[in-house]
């Protein structure tokens, strides 16, 4: 029984992987340099927010779980195509964080966007009180699992 959920619960997070990116379109990014996109802007305004939080290739790549191989590659690609510039750090001149550029910010406002415009009507015809209770149960589902990956990490 819990092997089917699993199962069940992979397939759904799968096929909702698969909406997003059939609403991509023509967007010449593929989905790693997207994430990383994502992940340098999010850690980019909650530095300036005055957190405590970096945007630096090894923090990128731990954020996402991946490489640091894998992570410098997308990070060299999103640099040639003119998404993200370096920023030498005030703190620290051996470190440069990652910054989004005017283009990046277009791609991924645009990128957003669409991903907005569908959750918009989904979620309107789900209902207020169900998108409520899914975002609670995601929430506390997310936070067992980064702890439970803490622990296997361990």
């Amino acid at each position: 029984m819990e092997k089917e959920r699993i199962q069940k619960f992979e397939l759904m997070m799968n096929k909702m992987r698969l909406i997003f990116s059939r609403i991509r379109g023509d967007l010449e990014l593929p989905q790693g340099e997207l994430a990383a996109l994502i992940t340098i802007a999010e850690r980019s305004r909650r530095m300036e927010s005055g957190e405590n939080m970096s945007a630096s290739t090894s923090d990128i790549a731990k954020h996402m779980g991946a490489t640091m191989p894998a992570t410098s590659k997308v990070i060299r690609n999103l640099s040639m195509k003119g998404y993200i510039r370096q920023v030498q750090s005030q703190y620290d001149r051996r470190v440069m964080h990652l910054a989004l550029t005017e283009k990046g910010k277009a791609i991924l406002d645009n990128e957003i966007y669409k991903r907005q415009d569908l959750m918009k009507g989904v979620l309107h015809k789900f209902g207020e009180e169900k998108t409520e209770q899914l975002l609670d149960l995601m929430t506390e589902l997310l936070v067992l699992m980064e702890k439970e990956a803490e622990e296997k990490d361990d």
